[in-house]
Order: structure tokens, then sequence, then C-alpha cells
């Protein structure tokens, strides 16, 4: 590319019972299905539009996809025909910075593209390592099921990042937090007990390979954060091997070091002119353990955060001309808004002279918001890492592009790791990492814009628009639009599930739709069993089967007690012995302490709109987990088979009264009103994804 370089406590309270179904015998409910954004003919055609920093059109770019090439037109407009699927694409034109973004066919996103003078672009990436779950898949002791062998090359390590690798390289400069020790033996075998090496009273640890340095800078990778709870797993040898190996491999690092001023020496890397220095430090400290995770005058480790040594390290390195980038590693896990603690120092380093503050440790996504001259990312969440609970799959890659040290265009770059791997996002699935990113620290400066979110002063405001809704309506909101202002008889909430349409929406073309779903066998996606979109699920039981088919997320959504969730399935087809459930949990292994489930009712509609089947329910006292289960028995008679089709499932967690915002992409209208929708930038004419909606006979 470039310079040289590579080209809640109290909730809403609806009238919930904690088993109810809406029946066709007493309501009649039916899906309807909004118009799809962008032409139809446009529907296996990747289209865009190139414009520059101030909105005007770029025309006679140079645009790439899966080797393919095009070039935009005096409008600044491209079409590649012939592709069915998302991809990756990369804009490029002299003089400006490239950019390379998902898209998804028959929608038209933008591509900005910044001028190149004075002005450097910084894509920042979350949590990752290379260890634990990567090596056991399911922690049984058994690496056979392992995504990395024992001895795993450099590119078998960088093939986890394959799919996301083109947005890592399209940056000047890339930087994550890599929160490993990197030891030459990583693997912790769960079922023994912890060698000595590793430290002996943390709950949880793990470490990387030395090939994983490598493996990130061929990925796209230039710095490494070494600021985190996890750098000292491997004890003092295990930091020492971790120092050593990153400067044998030449991949800058900070955060950690041998000494407490070593720790805090900034990583400073030049790129065309421009002095970045990349300062860390983390707020988890480990003092309850008799070996701390921080470094102070016994031992090395992490930085602790300390606000009048982060303050002096920023001015410094501002003295020195150079652009400074801060990465915090506090809060709580699972917690998508940062603690005062963390926020506090966040406010230290803008003060101090700061361009990006980027944050971590949730390992789930939150808000990104600019503050004065300065870029403040709340929590990256996750790149690449092996957590099991969903909350933890969407996530996104932050880029900032600076100009003389000061933003000019800040995105996020939306992500879903399924089967612990990392691809580019969009539609439904891109927009629920869009929405936190755009909607947790709300501002005037978000806005939801394919195929994430941006953040930018400069940005037109949204456009208010008044939509007549019938009572009984439960809407899923397209990309770009939220309810501005939430009338009596309206709530909003938030899909915990994101992937429930079953469409195909990431970038990997060795994917197809059902992201993170367990279909198992006798279920498949199928067309015949779509509501809206091209696919569905469908479940099938032949006359003499015997056990039960299931369709289910792979794996378990947090919750806490008190927590009003609805589970909404759109059902194409039921027989008998349909039925559908959640099941809680009082933590994220072993089996469920209770169930709630109701029946399917016999719903037979070959074409036109499915049916809903809608379950409200409560989180009983003491539940961490949740998973929606959609089950299918066998069939009652001998002679028959049984079917059951779905589509559009989503767990709804319902917010606050009165909430509304970016943040919240359901909404539910229980009387009939005209709503107050508005929509950012480039959203379709049409405000709902998919609409379910009951009207009595």
């Amino acid at each position: 590319m470039r310079h040289g370089r590579r080209s809640v406590l109290e909730r809403v309270r609806w009238p919930l019972a904690i088993l109810a179904v809406l029946a066709l015998a007493a309501t009649a409910i039916i899906v309807g299905r909004a118009v799809a954004p962008g032409p139809a003919d446009d529907a296996g055609t990747l289209v865009g539009r190139a414009v520059d920093e101030n909105g005007r059109p770029l025309p006679g770019l140079a645009v790439e996809v899966d080797g393919e090439a095009a070039t935009t037109d005096a409008a600044g407009s491209f079409h590649v025909p012939g592709v069915d699927a998302p991809r990756l694409i990369t804009v490029t034109a002299a003089g400006r910075l490239p950019r390379t973004q998902a898209v998804a066919p028959g929608v038209p996103p933008e591509f900005r593209l910044t001028a190149a003078a004075d002005t450097i672009s910084l894509r920042i990436g979350g949590d990752t390592m290379f260890g634990r779950r990567y090596y056991d898949v399911d922690d049984d002791g058994n690496r056979r099921d392992g995504l990395l062998r024992e001895g795993a090359s450099v590119a078998e390590h960088a093939a986890l990042l394959d799919a996301v690798a083109p947005l890592l390289r399209d940056a000047d400069l890339t930087v994550v937090n890599l929160e490993t020790p990197v030891v030459d033996k990583p693997w912790v075998d769960p079922t023994r007990p912890r060698p000595t090496a590793f430290h002996p009273t943390k709950d949880y640890v793990f470490a990387s390979a030395p090939e994983s340095a490598d493996a990130l800078l061929q990925s796209g990778v230039d710095v490494v954060s070494l600021g985190n709870n996890h750098v000292n797993d491997a004890l003092g040898a295990g930091l020492d091997s971790t120092l050593d190996i990153l400067d044998r491999a030449g991949l800058p690092h900070f955060g950690a070091g041998r000494t407490v001023d070593e720790a805090w020496r900034p990583a400073v890397v030049e790129r065309a002119g421009h002095q970045m220095a990349f300062l860390g430090c983390t707020t988890i400290t480990g003092n309850e353990h008799a070996i701390p995770y921080v470094a102070d005058e016994r031992q090395g480790g992490a930085a602790r955060c300390e606000t009048a040594r982060l303050d002096r390290e920023v001015r410094a390195a501002r003295a020195r001309g150079e652009t400074v980038v801060v990465m915090v590693h506090g809060g709580e896990e699972y917690v998508p808004t940062q603690t005062e603690l963390v926020r506090g120092l966040a406010r230290t380093a803008v003060a101090a002279g700061a361009s990006v503050v980027a944050n971590g440790h949730p390992h789930v996504v939150g808000g990104v918001d600019q503050v004065g001259d300065a870029v403040v990312a709340e929590s990256l969440g996750n790149l690449l890492f092996d957590q099991t609970v969903w909350p933890t799959f969407p996530s996104y890659l932050l880029r900032v592009d600076l100009r003389v040290g000061r933003p000019v265009d800040t995105s996020v770059d939306p992500l879903f790791s399924d089967g612990y791997i990392p691809r580019p996002t969009v539609g439904l699935l891109a927009d629920s990492a869009a929405r936190r990113a755009a909607g947790l620290t709300p501002g005037p400066d978000q806005r939801l814009r394919d195929p994430g979110a941006v953040v930018s002063p400069g940005e037109s405001p949204p456009r208010s628009v008044g939509r007549p809704v019938a009572g009984g309506t439960v809407a899923r909101l397209q990309r770009g639009w939220w309810v501005e202002r939430a009338p009596d008889g309206v709530a909003v909430g938030d899909d915990l599930l994101t992937t429930g349409s079953f469409e195909d929406m990431d970038t990997d073309p060795g994917t197809g739709g059902g992201h993170g779903w367990s279909l198992g066998p006798n279920a498949e996606l199928t067309s015949t069993a779509a509501c809206s979109g091209v696919r569905g699920a469908e479940l099938r039981r032949s006359p003499v089967s015997t056990d039960d088919v299931v369709a289910t997320p792979q794996h378990r959504q947090l919750t806490a007690p008190g927590t009003p969730l609805s589970l909404l399935v759109g059902v194409r087809d039921a027989s008998p012995g349909s039925t559908v459930e959640l099941r809680w949990y009082r933590d994220t292994r072993g089996g469920s302490s209770s169930v709630t489930s109701i029946p399917v009712p016999t719903t037979p509609r070959s074409d036109g709109p499915c049916a809903l089947v809608r379950l409200d329910a409560v989180a009983p006292p003491g539940t961490v987990a949740v998973q929606p289960i959609v089950r299918l028995a066998p069939p009652l008679e001998v002679h028959r088979g049984a079917r059951l089709a779905i589509d559009d499932v989503q767990l709804v967690s319902w917010a606050l009264p009165g909430a509304t915002g970016r943040r919240y992409e359901v909404v539910d209208v229980r009387t009939e009103t005209v709503l107050p929708l508005a929509a950012d930038g480039d959203a379709s004419t049409e405000p709902f994804a998919f609409t379910h909606f009951a009207h009595r006979p």
C-alpha cells in the first residue's frame, strides 16, 4: 500500500408471562418482509461508492475483490458483477489512504478515502492470543481436535487471522493487545496438574508459541501491547521469553517489562515521517495473589496504571513530537461500559495530549467517541481469542486516520468469531457490533454507516421520520435506523443472538450462513424455510425416528436474574411435537438449572408470511446464562415424518423504560402509534428489516 508498505436492575415491565405463546387459534401472528436495501438487479453484484473525506465522489479509482479489478465511474460508483456472497473490497487511489471494507451484494456502502498528506492510518484490534482452546477445542486434554497442532508453523498460526488480514494490512500501522506470554511449551493440559512454569494461583493461565510473533507480522500487525493481566502467566521466565522472542521477530512491544521503567517505556514507531508512541498499562494488578501481574521493585510484569505516571509519560512523548496512542487494560469482564477508574485514566491521557485511547479487558466491544481532539474506545473486545460465551463473539477493528495527530476519520469494521476464528461481517450481524460502537457512549458524532459505524464531527445530521405502526408489532430495525424517542407503549431491545436470520453474513467463502449455530444431523439451512432473506433452518424426522432434532446456538448467552427476555421465532412450518425453549444456567459450564418451554402451533405455510412464536420470560434467580433451543420431537404417527422450518430467530433483552438510541435494533409496539425514527447517512428508505405483527380476527 502507501509509504512503501503493504498494498440493570429496574427494566421495562411489559405484562410478561413466563410461559406464553401467541398461538394462531387466539391471535394471528404473521411476519412481513421489508424491502431489501439496494436495487434488486444488484443482488448478484458488489456495488459501492468512493468519496473523499468531504463526501465528494472519486472517479477513476482502482477497486479490487478476489483478484478481480474494477474502476469507479464519474459518480465514484463501482459494480463487480457475478458475486453472490459478501466479500472484502479494497479501493486505492494515488495521494489517498487505501481502504478495505466488507461489502454485501446489492448493498452499496461508501468508501471514504482520506487525503494522504500529513495523515497516517491506524488500525487497533482487541485481545489476541494463540493458546488454550486453539490447541484443545473442548478442554478435554486431547489435542486431536485442535486448530493448532503441536509444533504448528508460522503459516498455521497466521491462518487463524487469514479472514481479517486484509483489514489489518490496510492501515499504515496496526496494533493489537497481545494477551499472552510467548513460550516454547505453551499448552497447559486442563486435565492435569498445572505445570510449575505457570502462575500457581491464577484461575486461568495460557500461553502462545514463538511462531505467533512472526504470524502476527505476516498478518499485518506492526506493534503489540503487553500491558495486560496475562503477560505474566508464565512468570518471570515466561516474561523474559516473551520479550526476547518479540525482539528477535522485530515486533515492537510496550506495556510490560523486567522493571517498572521498562514496562512504561513507549514503543516508538516511524511511518512516513510520523513518529508514533504507544503506551500501555493495566488496572488488573493481581495484588490478591502472592505473585502479582504487574512490575514492581521485586519482579517484572505489566505496567500498573497510575494517573500521575500516565500523565507524565504522555506529556514526555508529546514533547518529543510524537503522536501518542494509549491502551488501558481494565474494567469488568463482559461489561461493555467502562469503570470510572478506566474512564478517569482515559481523561488523563487525553488531557495530556494522547490522540487515541483504546481500552480492553472486558472481552466485549464498547462505545467509541471523539473527546476533543482524541478518539476514545471504551473496549475493543476480542480479535483472536477462545472464549465460549456468546457476547465475546461480535467484535470490531477500529480505524483512525490521524492528520498531524488529530482524527479526521474514525470508523469500525465489525467482526464475528465463529469457532474461535474472526471474520469480517455485513448485514444484521455487522449491525450488532456497529450499534455497540455508536450507541453505548452516545454523543453528537457517532453515526451508523455500512459496514459498521463512524465517529466524525463532520457527519451530516440524521434524518427524522415518523412511521405509523400498528399495535402488536415487533420489528427488527434496518441498518442505520434507530428509535429517536419511545412513546408510551413502545419498548426497545437488543437482539442477543444477531445470527438468527441464518443468512451468509461474513466474507469467508468457506462459510454459508447460520454463524455460530449448531444444527446437527437432520437439520440444515434451506431456502424453503426462509421467512425473510434466502435461508432458514429446517429440522426433519423420518417416521421411524426416536430422537429429537434441535437447532441452537453453539454457546450460551450471558444474562442476569430478573432480566426480561423474549424469544421470537418465525415459523414456516411446524409438525406436532415442535417446541421452543429457554434453558437457564447458574454457570457458563455444566447442566441447566431449569427450562422454560412452549409448544409451537401446527403451522403449514409453504409460501407467504410466516407465523410468529413468542416466548416471554424473566431470568430466574441465580441465573448467569441462557440458551435458546428449537426442538422437533419424533413423529407421533409412525406413517408420517415431521418437519419444523424456522427463520428470523431473536433473543431480545428489553431495555429500561424510555430507552432509545442507536444501541437498540428491536422495537416492540404495544399500541398503535406514529413511531419517531431516525436514520443515519446512507440508510435504506425502509426502516424495518423484518416485522412480526399481530392482528386480531
